[in-house]
Formats: C-alpha cells, structure tokens, sequence
C-alpha cells in the first residue's frame, strides 16, 4: 500500500514535469520515507497522548531522532518490523520517564553510563548501510557534538525545574545508546553467522 502510495505521488510529479522522468525512482524512495515517518512520528505521538504525556514524547522524538541518525545501532529487517518494534520502544521510553523514581543521582548516572555507551561505540554501522572511513569520521564527530548539545540540554533543563523534558531528554539518550548495544550485538552474531 504504501509503495503505491508513494509510486503514485512520484508519478504525478513527473507527470507535472516538477521531476525529470530519470530520478522518479529517487523521488519514490523519498516520498515513501517521509510518509513512513510522518506515521511514526503520529504514532508516537498518539501513544503520548494515550499517556498522558504528549509533551514528553514529542521532546524525547526531538533528542532521540539526530542522535540515533549518526550514531547509528540496531536497524530491523523490514520498514514493518521496525514500526512494530517501534511501539513497545516508545512505550518503554515513556513508562521509563513516568515510573522511575528519578533523582539527580539516577540522571546523572544514566547520562554517564548512556553517553559513555554512545562515545565508545557510535556509529554503529548496519549491514544494510555500511560506513566507510570517512563516513565514520563525519558520524562520530557529528554523534559527539549531538550529545553534548543533549546532555547540556538536560542538565540545564534539570536546574531550571522542567524534569519532565529534561527527563525525556536523557530516556532519548539512554534508549540510543540500548540501541547501540543491540546493534553492536547483531553484528557481531551475523558476523559469526
């Protein structure tokens, strides 16, 4: 369905000549990435609103998002597997920042443990998207940079009494480095594979 969702949309702008007929399929891979976010980012949201926690899950989206797109980790077989998988993550995430007992202490010693996670093994590449040198160069300087511009956010989000997006901020940067370790594992089983 969503393939011929987006066939269609690329169609229709070659069609009206805004694409040339030659980067169609280019246009099709990018249409149907945007929807397939768009459907995440909604579920995700309807999950916070189902919460209670709307606020919650649209800043821990905002972290989460840059962070995991340079640093890399577990990707899932299929767009479908991801989005089911999806779910739960962002459940825990959610339940994670409502349930536990978060004291300065637990923030810092989860922001110490995640961002070591995170300096050591980022980028984690996917065998569906190998980095070369280079690229893991750029992705680990950019991943750095992305999680101290974080990790100050929380922190100062935490001195001005607004927990709530600063403990979203720190789920983003704890459930990125969890999908670090995961990635870091599924390489090293298909390696052995």
């Amino acid at each position: 369905m969503l393939l011929g969702i987006s066939k269609k949309i690329a169609d229709s702008l070659v069609q009206n000549d805004v694409v040339k007929s030659e980067e169609v399929e280019l246009y099709e891979y990018g249409v149907r990435q945007g929807i397939v976010l768009v459907i995440n980012i909604m579920t995700a949201v309807l999950i916070g609103l189902i919460l209670g926690m709307v606020l919650q899950s649209i800043v821990f989206l905002l972290a989460y998002m840059p962070i995991r797109s340079y640093a890399g980790g577990y990707h899932a077989g299929s767009q479908l597997t991801c989005y089911l998988f999806s779910i739960p993550f962002m459940l825990a995430a959610l339940i994670g920042i409502k349930m536990v007992p978060w004291n300065i202490f637990l923030c810092i010693a989860a922001l110490a443990c995640a961002g070591l996670i995170i300096a050591i093994f980022a980028p984690v590449e996917d065998s569906n998207k190998p980095l070369d040198q280079v690229e893991q160069t750029v992705y680990k300087r950019k991943t750095y940079f992305i999680l101290a511009v974080l990790i100050s956010a929380a922190i100062l989000f935490w001195m001005i009494s607004l927990t709530q997006i600063s403990l979203s901020i720190i789920m983003a940067i704890v459930m990125a480095a969890v999908m670090l370790i995961l990635g870091v594992l599924k390489n090293k089983i298909k390696k052995r594979a």
